[in-house]
């Protein structure tokens, strides 16, 4: 993408942390390398291979990107964005590669791209290239179902200041001729607002899975968070399939779409790593001047915190960009496009090795300070006061580096922002020192923008590390902001280490209905024939609501989508009770739309409320659906459900 050079300074790469949270269930990059050039020319003293010689055989000078996928038949993709001929003539918006290597040891190499004369790259995808109408259409994700070939592209109104850039709409295109001509859909698209410019869903990274194609997204530029929407896979020319996360489950309203992980994030990939069982998300952090990875064991996460995938010193190219490889998805190397704007325009194949780290599902990005490069604190971190990084003192709980703030009055902090799933019980973790004379110290979760206190912890003066725990519920907030602080009377310092964030271990969203907010059901709980929540009615098994299913007659049933890691073992509890004609109800977990039953257990009468147990293996999928419900074979029929529990072995 034309204009939107880096601004580069050193940062020292750490790619693991001497934290321990949990399970070596994350993964984490080391060893990134370079391994060819993929186009343009070769500059001056460059000794990498250059298999595609661009320039000569498809008059491509200068282009970026290289979004790959798999098309079918022992062949890929590869999308790139504006290109210039070999005389720096910007004369096209976008190009198409057909790959067949599958050794990628000794670079990457094109069978061919798609030409509209011999010689000379097709621009697939026209744009006006009129500045502030549409510049250019640049293609930021594609896929493959079927015989059919999709594009999500964004059509750019005008670029702006470094890292940002304002689009009229993005869409989808597709090809039904192996990729020689495409279609913008016209009515597959999510319009941009031209006056906040705010649409969540103008840049895009595609995943096939379980029958769905999932659509991670940001708005346009580089400092959104990330958001998701899924289509069924055959549907993804009908907008009207689109459903969007808010959050807890999927709605039709792309406007209430709640980020699944934190930005600053521009020119996203995602994709499942099957020797990991983990979804792998790379994008560039602008504020980190650095490529990062997250990772996570669902589509929805939780994604855990980000990790440096190619420092913003590497080499001193200006990189922006990380476009995962298919051939990388069952193995623990990591195959990557990359575009760099010095010293010339155009993308290179990376590599890096992926390992198993002990991280877990820690939310938090950095949490050991030890990414920090300079002694002024840097992002995902940010102080409220006066603060810094102790960087190599002797001071740090573990590692080198540790977060401090110090001053002599005022509230001083550091403080991070990350992603929950709402009302989810959470438990932040950290470990704090202070001064002898600090009486008013902070440790805890709030609202961000100096909203509400979820919970804090109050310290007084502390002369060695002491862990400091916080257990707190979300609530309505998809973000929220974590922080370790002080009011300072006099000189006053706090140190910090070692901070995670991890989900309470029950998978079950609104398990109990409290945060139901009337008397039909809402995301995530949704239902078969008749069902709703009784609200304050002195109906619960604890607390004041609880779910119900009621009818005279068919299925009724209270069901929600939860999402599993691939063959594990899981226990699904709650507490039911019924009328005293119920002769068929169910408990249980199947796959969705009516699939196969993975486990359920049948109830009859229960007068009073009466936990019912069923475990089960989750197989080859990442989401399951659970269920209470009755046939109501006997007339006017009712079940009461309350407390459910779904939780992983």
């Amino acid at each position: 993408m034309k204009l939107k050079m880096l601004t580069m300074f050193v940062v020292t790469i750490v790619f693991a942390s001497t934290l321990l949270v949990g399970n070596a269930e994350a993964i984490t990059p080391s060893g990134v390398t370079m391994i060819s050039r993929v186009t343009g020319p070769t500059p001056s003293g460059e000794t990498m291979p250059n298999p595609n010689q661009t320039h000569s055989r498809y008059d491509v000078g200068g282009t970026d990107l290289g979004i790959i996928w798999d098309k079918g038949g022992g062949e890929y993709f590869i999308a790139f964005g504006d290109t210039n001929n070999t005389a720096g003539q910007w004369n096209r918006s976008n190009i198409l590669a057909v790959s067949s290597d599958t050794n990628l040891e000794d670079g990457l190499s094109f069978s061919t791209m798609i030409q509209s004369s011999p010689g000379f790259a097709k621009e697939i995808l026209p744009s006006k290239k009129i500045n502030n109408d549409e510049m250019t259409v640049i293609p930021t994700a594609g896929i493959t179902v079927g015989n059919r070939h999709y594009i999500h592209y964004m059509s750019v109104n005008h670029w702006g200041d470094s890292g940002r850039w304002y689009t009229n709409y993005s869409g989808i295109a597709y090809s039904d001729d192996n990729g020689q001509n495409w279609i913008k859909h016209p009515t597959t698209r999510w319009n941009n607002n031209k006056t906040t410019w705010d649409n969540k869903f103008q840049m895009a990274a595609f995943v096939k899975n379980g029958g769905f194609v999932y659509m991670y997204a940001t708005p346009n530029g580089r400092f959104g968070d990330i958001y998701l929407a899924r289509v069924p896979e055959n549907n993804m020319l009908n907008i009207g399939d689109y459903r969007y996360w808010d959050g807890n489950g999927w709605v039709t309203d792309q406007n209430a779409a709640k980020a699944v992980t934190i930005g600053v994030a521009g020119e996203l990939s995602v994709t499942y790593n099957t020797y990991f069982k983990r979804f792998i998300m790379t994008y560039l952090n602008e504020d980190r001047q650095a490529i990062v990875m997250r990772d996570a064991p669902t589509p929805i996460g939780p994604w855990g915190g980000e990790k440096i995938l190619v420092p913003g010193n590497f080499t001193g190219l200006g990189q922006y960009n990380a476009f995962m490889h298919p051939l990388s998805n069952n193995s623990s190397s990591l195959y990557f496009i990359m575009s760099t704007w010095y010293p010339d325009y155009n993308t290179h194949l990376m590599k890096v090795q992926l390992n198993d780290d002990m991280l877990g599902d820690n939310i938090i990005s950095d949490p050991g300070f030890e990414t920090q490069t300079q002694t002024p604190i840097m992002a995902p971190w940010y102080v409220e006061g006066e603060g810094g990084i102790d960087r190599n003192l002797g001071n740090a709980h573990t590692g080198d580096d540790n977060g401090y703030v110090r001053n002599g009055s005022g509230w001083n902090a550091i403080k991070q922002r990350v992603v929950v799933q709402p009302y989810t019980d959470y438990t932040l973790k950290g470990w704090v020192r202070s001064s002898t004379n600090n009486t008013e110290g902070y440790f805890g979760v709030r609202v961000p923008n100096g909203g509400t206190v979820l919970k804090e912890n109050k310290f007084g003066s502390l002369s060695n590390y002491t862990e400091q725990t916080v257990q707190f519920n979300s609530g309505p907030n998809s973000v929220v902001e974590l922080y370790t602080g002080i009011w300072a009377n006099g000189d006053t310092w706090v140190q910090v280490d070692d901070v995670s964030l991890t989900r309470d271990s029950n998978l079950v969203g609104h398990a109990g209905f409290e945060s139901q907010t009337s008397t039909s059901l809402t995301s995530p709980w949704y239902m078969n024939g008749n069902a709703g929540i009784d609200r304050n009615l002195g109906l619960a098994h604890s607390g004041l609501n609880n779910g119900f299913a009621r009818y005279n007659s068919g299925w009724n049933a209270v069901k929600q989508e939860i999402f599993v890691e691939p063959n594990k073992t899981y226990t699904l509890t709650a507490w039911i009770r019924t009328s005293a004609n119920n002769n068929e109800g169910y408990f249980g977990a199947r796959l969705l739309n009516g699939g196969v039953i993975l486990n359920e257990t049948r109830f009859t009468s229960l007068a009073n409320y009466t936990k019912q147990t069923i475990t089960f293996n989750s197989g080859n999928h990442h989401s399951v659906e659970i269920y209470a419900g009755m046939w109501a074979n006997s007339g006017d029929t009712w079940i009461q459900v309350d407390d459910f529990s779904m939780i992983k072995h």
